[in-house]
């Protein structure tokens, strides 16, 4: 699916270089190694490792690493984290060539080559059904597999929000991402079509339309306008004799 981001649309915001650092504490490397005098149990999980002052909310890393060739974990948590009120870091966390495959069959599934078509056909569409309630959204992280010296990892992400209807939005995404320099430059999310399809049925009024829309414009929808001087030309009287107008 897409992944649905509210937030200021495209507030100004500050992406720090891609840098990692050691952790604190050289036996919480997620080997299973452990330091006599370290918090690690052996078990190569850090319950609350320190990577300066940023809370993550208590989540558990399988490789707390921070010396890593490609992205680490904590670096991955931040990069989706940060767009919950920051949808700018969009545009540097993600390659602006990337390859984008939206798994599904839904409004916004399918294989985009650019990260701007999939802004504005994906993201952008869903977003601005939650737009009305920016202040409830939440990108929560769930699991984080692979990454650090692997170029490929794997993240388990809940968007949770409210549509502009009033609804609740509550959707797991899957997203298989390929890291280079600190960017995501392959990305394949799989989501439930479902609440693709129930986001934007709810809250496109051009696609659900009500008695109360005032429809002063043209939405062909996907198979574009027909020829209206063709369809002019079919407009007459009863008799034959064509409008003067």
């Amino acid at each position: 699916m897409v992944l649905t981001l509210t937030g200021q649309a495209l507030g100004r915001g500050i992406f720090s270089p891609f840098q990692q650092h050691l952790l604190d504490s050289p036996g919480c490397d997620g080997t299973g190694i452990v330091d006599p005098d370290s918090d690690c149990k052996g078990d190569g999980i850090v319950p609350n490792p320190s990577h300066g002052d940023r809370d993550r909310d208590g989540f558990q890393f399988e490789n707390p690493s921070l010396d890593c060739e490609y992205a680490s974990q904590p670096y991955i948590w931040d990069s989706f984290k940060d767009l919950e009120k920051d949808m700018s870091k969009l545009f540097t966390v993600i390659h602006k060539n990337v390859s984008f495959t939206i798994n599904g069959h839904h409004p916004v599934s399918g294989h985009y080559h650019d990260l701007m078509h999939f802004y504005v056909n994906a993201l952008r569409r869903v977003s601005v059904c939650l737009s009305e309630h920016q202040d409830k959204f939440r990108i929560l992280p769930q699991a984080i597999h692979g990454g650090c010296n692997n170029p490929w990892s794997v993240q388990e992400v809940r968007f949770l929000g409210q549509m502009n209807s009033g609804d609740i939005f509550d959707v797991i995404n899957v997203w298989v991402t390929r890291w280079h320099k600190g960017q995501m430059v392959e990305i394949r999310t799989f989501t439930d079509s479902a609440p693709v399809i129930e986001v934007l049925q709810k809250n496109e009024i051009w696609w659900n339309s009500s008695t109360w829309t005032d429809h002063t414009q043209f939405i062909p929808g996907p198979s574009g306008m027909p020829d209206l001087s063709l369809l002019e030309g079919l407009m007459r009287y009863p008799d034959g004799s064509r409008y003067e107008d």
